[in-house]
């Protein structure tokens, strides 16, 4: 991507005046793409978080599912990334800014960028169309070179892509901003998966009922 043009974005994002929501529930199964290039051990992270949050959806006995995986090899737009991470820390989600043609010629309803730059990871409801882009922060940047915690990160972000919003437990998976909850409290040396409330799976399940349905 040339020089520059994640600046052009995300200035357009903070001029754009359509307000956009936090994502709600989906009204369809959605397909996930995974965006990398080269071997990346994070493919496997994001089958593991759609497992969880799809094993965490059949516990509490709701009928939707996120959909199957895809994973396919393209250059990562990273200042895109970047300006996206800044847009939505500037203004928590509420703008939905222009689809910039690296990421709207990506197939699928739930695209999963693992990019290799340093930015705060996100999820948002970047497309009129109603998909959604989760941006992955490089492995080579703290605190995602730490034990747990890339694995965490994508489960979570994952979450937002799906109608969840933060908490404020440090040990619950989708603590974030504005409580002091950064992803450095997601490393242990032992693989885990950081657990969801019980208000969180009622709330899960108020989005996505026994009897939701696509349509």
């Amino acid at each position: 991507m040339r020089t520059g043009y994640g600046v052009a974005v995300l200035a357009l994002a903070l001029g754009a005046q359509a307000a956009c929501a936090q994502p709600g529930p989906w009204n369809r199964v959605p397909s996930v793409t995974v965006v990398g290039n080269g071997a990346d051990t994070r493919v496997a992270l994001v089958q593991e978080a759609v497992a969880f949050w799809n094993r965490t959806l059949e516990e509490i006995d709701s009928a939707f599912r996120i959909g199957a995986v895809t994973q396919i090899e393209r250059t990562i737009p990273e200042d895109a990334m970047q300006a996206a991470s800044q847009m939505v820390l500037a203004t928590q989600g509420r703008e939905r800014p222009p689809t910039p043609d690296s990421i709207a010629a990506v197939p699928g309803d739930l695209l999963i960028f693992l990019a290799h730059s340093d930015f705060v990871s996100f999820a948002g409801p970047f497309d009129a169309a109603g998909r959604r882009i989760l941006g992955i922060k490089g492995t080579r940047y703290p605190p995602m070179d730490l034990p747990n915690v890339a694995r965490n990160v994508i489960a979570h972000e994952l979450g937002h892509a799906i109608g969840m919003g933060h908490n404020a437990d440090p040990a619950l998976l989708m603590c974030g901003r504005p409580a002091s909850c950064r992803p450095s409290e997601f490393r242990s040396d032992t693989p885990r998966m950081f657990p969801l409330s019980e208000a969180e799976k009622q709330r899960l399940l108020l989005l996505y009922p026994k009897d939701w349905r696509p349509r």
